[in-house]
């Protein structure tokens, strides 16, 4: 058999293990990117076309395996096709909690995602650890995003609102409403959070694999208003080391 005729059958066949690769083949790989937290939940047909959920949890620092999702989104669905002309795949996703779907542009060493919107339940926080796992937070949260690059060109800026949010272990409700923004670079990407309003008064700066230091880093401060201070020093002391009137936190 001719060598072009048996390049030409390889690459049928290649093409048709690619067409068929299904969708949990991207489970491993959101997991290791995001260390756990943020895995695909029961991702349905394939790489090309199909749905999941995306489950949210703190890192297994013990290894052996990403923890269970402690807060789950609902199924969001995909289409994706690629040109070899272009040298790229374009990635299109569809979830009722964006403002209009979502737009990816993958290519070697780069992914960028177009700007937009998303409302979520607060609940999905506590994936991102301390302070959230400790308060277990109810409420909405909503986010905005400018345009993000990823890859060989890190940047881009994130704003997330954090509305009303209650907890299950204390008995002040709402206790205020947050904001947090986050710079994506090459370097790192870093955050910062503030009060808007409420009894329950946070703020601190962290980062993401920034410096010379990989994981997640955060370090605030947690304090109260007067009339509320009472009611919240269970809570304040559960968030951190007491250190004058405010209560340390670093995680």
């Amino acid at each position: 058999m001719p060598k072009l005729l048996w390049l030409a059958v390889l690459f049928t066949i290649l093409l048709i293990i690619v067409n068929q690769l299904p969708a949990s083949w991207f489970t491993s790989l959101v997991s290791s990117q995001t260390a756990c937290r943020v895995t695909l939940h029961q991702p349905i047909g394939t790489i090309w076309q199909g749905s999941a959920a995306l489950g949210f949890a703190e890192p297994n620092l013990v290894g052996g395996g990403c923890r269970e999702a402690s807060a789950l989104t609902e199924r969001f669905h995909w289409t994706s096709q690629c040109s070899l002309f272009k040298g790229e795949c374009g990635v299109a996703l569809g979830f009722s909690a964006l403002d209009q779907p979502l737009q990816i542009r993958l290519k070697l060493g780069q992914a960028v995602i177009a700007s937009g919107e998303i409302s979520l339940p607060a609940t999905i926080l506590e994936g991102l650890g301390n302070p959230w796992s400790t308060l277990r937070p109810r409420g909405q949260l909503s986010a905005r995003w400018t345009e993000l690059k990823i890859g060989q060109e890190t940047v881009g800026a994130i704003r997330i609102m954090m509305s009303s949010l209650s907890s299950p272990i204390s008995p002040v409700k709402p206790l205020g409403s947050y904001e947090m923004k986050v710079n994506l670079a090459q370097t790192g990407t870093v955050f910062n959070l503030t009060t808007t309003v409420g009894p329950l008064l946070l703020n601190g700066k962290g980062s993401v694999g920034a410096g010379t230091s990989s994981g997640l880093h955060f370090f605030g401060a947690a304090s109260a208003s007067a009339e509320a201070e009472e009611s919240l020093i269970g809570l304040l002391s559960l968030l951190g080391k007491k250190d004058g009137d405010i209560y340390r936190m670093q995680y």
